[in-house]
């Protein structure tokens, strides 16, 4: 269920020296160190994470992954991620109330990344392989929770439990999905969603093709564009690179590097501002070059992803889920708060 947003407040732990007056940023600080002595204690608390995806009731494939699965469930496909416990039970640690705010909520959205980050591996395979565009948020929502209570007994039971309790009104029959559903062997099984390079160019890629799908080709090559603007700060590693070199580094003809750039600049003079000249013919510059634009952007997106484990920055399945979250801090502050805003709104207020 989506929560409410919290206070939003500037970046902790030196990512940012604005904002927060200086005893309420040295308690933030002491909250951190208190969730790394309580995070280790929590090594097996899990939290099996299940969506419904609205408009997948006609898609027939099963993924089996050691820590997530997808799989039909009657009028939802549904998704099941198992994450690390970080969304509750950090009331007792933190008696301050915006300290509170700040730690629980940022532990809540990490976690739900993880959980989203699986929800769009299976996004993309079923545009791939379906031709189908969805999205990660369902109107159908289950939270399992394991933990010294409730030991996790291992990840495919706390999976199959999960299909079940999508439906509690009647029982998903295993052995009928197991049997005689598809498997796929979809390459995004094992590309690395918790690079938020790679997930976020899926995001803009999706829209695009939703954009296209309802006719909107100018606003679908902006979020193309997008794409690859999110793939080129994958492998520039902090250098400049250009469009063209991109697809060069991709192993991409140069007739592709000269449609990457001719997407930046229908981008730039029609889509991304207001633009200068003819703007009622802007459909006209789009043309029929909308379909080479968008295989375009999904053939970069599935060459980065591959490309992503020689330049592995992000692990995408840790063993020690608490040393991930720390080595990662910063990824995911950038990722999943709301600095930029809090930036925003303060200098506006």
């Amino acid at each position: 269920k989506k929560r409410d947003c919290p206070p939003l407040f500037c970046a902790i732990c030196g990512l940012d020296t604005s904002g927060p007056d200086a005893q309420l940023r040295a308690k933030v600080l002491r909250g951190i160190d208190a969730i790394a002595k309580e995070l280790p204690k929590r090594h097996d608390w899990r939290e099996v994470m299940t969506v419904g995806l609205d408009g997948g009731g006609d898609l027939s494939f099963l993924v089996q992954a050691p820590n997530f699965r997808a799989f039909p469930a009657g009028n939802y496909f549904g998704v099941s991620s198992i994450v690390p416990a970080w969304g509750y039970g950090w009331r007792s640690l933190f008696r301050d109330e915006k300290i509170y705010d700040i730690l629980s909520w940022f532990l809540h959205y990490a976690r739900q990344y993880i959980h989203r980050s699986n929800v769009a591996r299976v996004l993309m395979i079923a545009w791939e392989e379906h031709s189908k565009i969805l999205h990660p948020f369902g109107s159908r929502t289950v939270s399992l929770r394991y933990g010294p209570q409730r030991p996790m007994t291992s990840a495919q039971n706390a999976l199959d439990v999960s299909m079940n309790a999508l439906r509690p009104s009647s029982t998903i029959d295993h052995d009928f999905i197991f049997n005689s559903i598809p498997l796929s062997n979809s390459a995004w099984i094992n590309r690395n969603m918790l690079d938020p390079y790679v997930h976020q160019a899926a995001f803009h890629c999706l829209r695009g093709h939703n954009l296209r799908h309802h006719s909107f080709d100018v606003e679908a090559v902006v979020a193309f564009d997008c794409a690859i603007q999110s793939v080129a700060r994958l492998l520039r590693n902090g250098g400049k690179i250009s469009r063209r070199q991109l697809c060069k580094a991709l192993g991409l003809p140069s007739e592709a590097g000269s449609l990457a750039e001719y997407m930046y600049f229908l981008r730039n003079e029609f889509g991304a501002h207001a633009g200068g000249w003819r703007w009622w013919d802007a459909g006209e510059m789009v043309g029929e070059n909308i379909e080479d634009i968008a295989n375009l952007a999904d053939e970069i997106l599935a060459k980065a992803a591959d490309a992503e484990v020689h330049m592995r920055a992000v692990e995408p399945d840790p063993v020690d889920w608490a040393g991930w979250f720390f080595q990662h801090f910063k990824m995911l502050w950038d990722t999943v708060w709301f600095e930029n805003f809090d930036r925003w709104n303060a200098q506006h207020q």
